[in-house]
């Protein structure tokens, strides 16, 4: 039997979008590790739970994650990106797709997965919701004044401060505190032995380093945190796989065995939680 649980993986993608692939500048490395590399993998629960979606096409190509009218060259890692979090230019000259192409990717790939995310949380056969990604080890260029510096293995977000409470500038929770603190002691206790190849601030925090609203992203977890069931975000630190001990760099290929354990090891805590309501 399924579990009651919306699974949403918006930065796993892996695909250039045939409609910009004539002005797309990115090499294959640079859109992985701008990406969410095998999100769609580790939080892979297609067969375990009642409803899931993946994202096929990069994050640079369209981010899922952003408000509709967020985008360049307003907002360089906006919905439709001028540069990646590492600061490369996506587009070929630096010239961005014109109104028309934008519109046309939007209502192709960004409407449809928001409309499943909202229709799938009202059904009855769903009880928690989820937006599952990776974060790099260390804060990239973009992230400001943390830049460089190292991140905990796992990060919860539900709008909320480091205690999982309301806070401005959202003043609202997308699940209560006492559900994400049950989350968060459930993956200490699952993620406590890892042992990874930088030294980490911690195993788990709740809304650090996003605290209030993850900078610029979040966008799935503030929406959908005004539907009728609890919703939260996992950020995983990819200091878990992609190390010399797992990953090769130049091939980009990540040992499947990790990858597996990984999956295991969050569905361990994604059921605990869901019974638990």
């Amino acid at each position: 039997m399924k579990e009651p649980i919306l699974v949403s993986i918006p930065h796993g993608g892996w695909k250039v979008p045939e409609e910009i692939k004539h002005i797309w500048a990115l090499t294959k490395k640079e859109a992985f590790h701008d990406g969410d590399p095998y999100t769609s993998q580790i939080f892979d629960f297609s067969d375990k739970v009642n409803a899931q979606i993946t994202m096929e096409y990069y994050r640079a190509a369209i981010d899922l994650n952003r408000e509709p009218d967020n985008m360049a060259p307003e907002n360089p890692d906006g919905l439709i990106k001028s540069h990646t979090c590492y600061n490369e230019e996506v587009y070929k000259n630096g010239i961005l797709p014109d109104e028309k192409l934008k519109k046309k990717l939007i209502d192709k790939y960004y409407h449809p997965y928001h409309k499943f995310l909202e229709e799938t949380a009202r059904r009855d056969d769903i009880k928690l919701g989820v937006d599952c990604h990776s974060m790099a080890a260390v804060t990239p260029p973009m992230g400001g004044g943390t830049a460089g510096k190292p991140r905990v293995l796992i990060c919860l977000g539900n709008l909320g401060n480091i205690n999982g409470k309301a806070c401005p500038p959202h003043n609202r929770l997308s699940c209560d505190t006492e559900l994400i603190n049950f989350v968060k002691s459930e993956f200490i206790s699952v993620f406590q032995y890892e042992d990874v190849e930088i030294e980490i601030p911690g195993i788990c925090t709740t809304n650090v380093p996003y605290e209030g609203g993850y900078f610029e992203g979040g966008y799935i977890t503030r929406k959908m945190g005004y539907e009728a069931i609890p919703f939260f975000q996992i950020e995983m630190s990819r200091a878990l796989y992609l190390s010399s001990k797992y990953f090769d760099e130049n091939t980009l290929q990540v040992d499947e065995k990790r990858i597996k354990d990984l999956n295991q090891k969050v569905w361990k805590v994604l059921r605990k939680t869901v019974n638990s309501l």
